[in-house]
């Protein structure tokens, strides 16, 4: 019965793209996956695959889903668990270790509110860490939130 779901959301969703686009290997293997409950969540993928995946798991269709940090970035989708492989990210010029402000982002995802008790966050070290930088990641600061809006008089004419 989920299959069907998932069937029927994926092709109104891929409905909008041309047959070459249909025909991408990001769109063709993806759907096996999806009908067992699998997804993945990248910046590489096709901007209307990444918002089937969003529905699909916001309908709780997908269990597990793969994603890098596209997905904790401006959506509101708790999971239960959130499993970091690494705690290095490649930023466009080098490999680097997170920031304590991007894993405080990405593991706040642990933890359905009304739902869940309590949310599991699992790190997997996957190279030697000095216990100050894990303390630091684990427990340092948000970064800061700077708001670029500027309220003018126009604007409160306007209103």
């Amino acid at each position: 019965m989920k299959s069907k779901l998932v069937d029927e959301i994926f092709e109104n969703a891929m409905d909008v793209l041309s047959d070459e686009d249909r025909g991408l290997p990001q769109v063709e293997n993806v759907l096996p996956l999806l009908r067992r409950g699998i997804g993945i969540h990248h910046g590489g993928l096709l901007p209307i695959l990444k918002e089937t995946i969003e529905v699909l798991f916001s309908e709780g269709l997908i269990k597990a889903l793969f994603a890098t940090e596209t997905f904790a970035m401006g959506l509101n989708m708790p999971a239960r668990t959130v499993i970091f492989t690494s705690i290095k990210k490649y930023d466009g010029s080098r490999n680097r270790f997170l920031t304590s402000g991007e894993y405080i982002q990405m593991s706040g995802r642990a933890g359905r509110r009304g739902l869940d008790d309590k949310g599991t966050v699992i790190v997997m070290f996957d190279e030697p860490l000095s216990p100050a930088s894990a303390k630091d990641l684990l427990q340092g600061k948000a970064d800061a939130l700077n708001s670029a809006f500027h309220l003018s008089y126009n604007m409160i004419l306007n209103l």
